[in-house]
């Protein structure tokens, strides 16, 4: 996925996906217990955080997965996330261990991001929503 147009802000950050799903390499990878461990965290989460980049454009937030997670992913493509600011109705942050989450919300759902300085890239968001 090319990077977007328009950014006014980018993050490294880690996007809780509910449908993620390991593909066949990483499985093998993996292994039983790696497989195991996977779904046991899928399912006390609810989903699996994915590596990727946030983007904050002057119209959207936008989640794109990286590289290493693109190739360990079964159907890469339908992790990135496209919010356009309008559609957006709160962004909150809350704890996370080691990294705040921010939860970008939206009437049919919520894009969960963790990140380093997450308290300063939700008010940007904020800001470009203009709240």
């Amino acid at each position: 996925m090319s990077k977007p147009e328009n950014v006014i802000a980018k993050k490294l950050v880690n996007a809780l996906m509910k449908d993620a799903e390991v593909g066949d390499r990483a499985q093998r990878l993996l292994g039983a217990g790696g497989r195991f461990g996977t779904n046991a965290a899928k399912k006390l989460m609810g989903g699996l955080w994915v590596g990727g980049t946030a983007y904050l454009t002057k119209d959207a937030v936008e989640f794109h997965p990286n590289g290493i997670n693109r190739m360990l992913h079964k159907d890469p493509d339908s992790m990135s996330v496209i919010l356009p600011l309008r559609s957006i109705t709160s962004v909150e942050t809350r704890f996370g261990i080691g990294t705040q989450i921010i939860d970008v919300k939206t009437a049919i759902g919520t894009l969960s991001i963790r990140c380093y300085g997450a308290q300063g890239f939700a008010k940007k968001i904020e800001a470009a929503r203009g709240v």
